[in-house]
């Protein structure tokens, strides 16, 4: 197996699902380990950072209206049984 071959099937190797031609390769190849070991680092780490609660509504209302005057999104519009007569909006 060569670097090529064997990195084409990282993600299934990442996952622990490497077979011993894999595993083969690895003890043969720094390349490769490190670079696996590497990926398994950063998987490991970006768990930590996970976060334990939601933010609260908020902050997702604070982020809406800076999108909103920075016109990147357009505000909602309400639909239904609140909509007056000639709403431009219907």
């Amino acid at each position: 197996m060569n670097c090529t071959e064997f990195q084409s099937e990282l993600p299934h190797i990442i996952d622990g699902g490497g077979s011993a031609e894999h595993n083969t390769h690895l003890d043969e190849c720094d390349v490769c380990r490190d670079l696996v070991n590497d990926l398994r680092f950063i998987a490991d780490q970006a768990k930590l950072l996970v976060s334990l609660e939601d933010p609260s509504p908020k902050v997702w209302s604070g982020i809406s209206q800076k999108l909103q005057v920075e016109g990147l999104i357009k505000p909602a519009v309400v639909r239904g049984s609140m909509q007056r007569a000639g709403d431009p909006f219907k």
